[in-house]
């Protein structure tokens, strides 16, 4: 792209920063969960109820770049065309992303931070074969996420068919 223009800039400022706010958050939670598991649940229910939070701005960081994406390519001035394959694999990514965190990762989070909060507060975390079964498929979930965000840059650096 020759010259992009001011606005082309200020939205793929916006686009990158959502991004990092947004991944960065996923995969930093995933950090702060495993720790939680290793530990009391008292300590659990603590970090658990944080790292919710945290998340409920990463997931609605994770929401805007698609329509910063979308408001980017439409400001590219034809320089990124929306028939563009590496676009549309993106726009996939995207959606299985958000699929994946909505309906794996958070519900397997809240259910553990439910389960931390209905222990006794010393009793570990690791050894609940609840808390076990939900913390794999919190772990698989964010695995997936974080993969999906590495292709999609990948497709975003080397824009394949565009």
């Amino acid at each position: 792209m020759t010259d992009p223009s001011a606005i082309y800039n200020i939205v793929l400022f916006l686009h990158v920063a959502a991004a990092i706010v947004g991944f960065g958050g996923v995969i930093a939670h995933g950090a702060y969960n495993a720790k939680a598991f290793a530990g009391t649940a008292g300590d659990a229910s603590v970090l658990l109820k944080t790292t919710d939070q945290v998340a409920s701005l990463a997931f609605n960081a994770m929401i805007g770049v698609l329509p910063l994406g979308i408001v980017l390519v439409a400001v590219s001035e034809g320089e990124i065309s929306f028939g563009a394959p590496w676009i549309s694999a993106s726009f996939v990514t995207w959606f299985a992303m958000i699929g994946l965190s909505h309906g794996m990762v958070r519900k397997a989070a809240r259910g553990l931070k439910e389960l931390a909060d209905n222990m006794a507060p010393d009793a570990i975390m690791s050894e609940s074969p609840e808390v076990m079964t939900l913390a794999k498929k919190l772990a698989t979930g964010e695995g997936l996420v974080q993969l999906l965000l590495v292709i999609t840059l990948v497709l975003m650096i080397f824009q394949f068919g565009g």
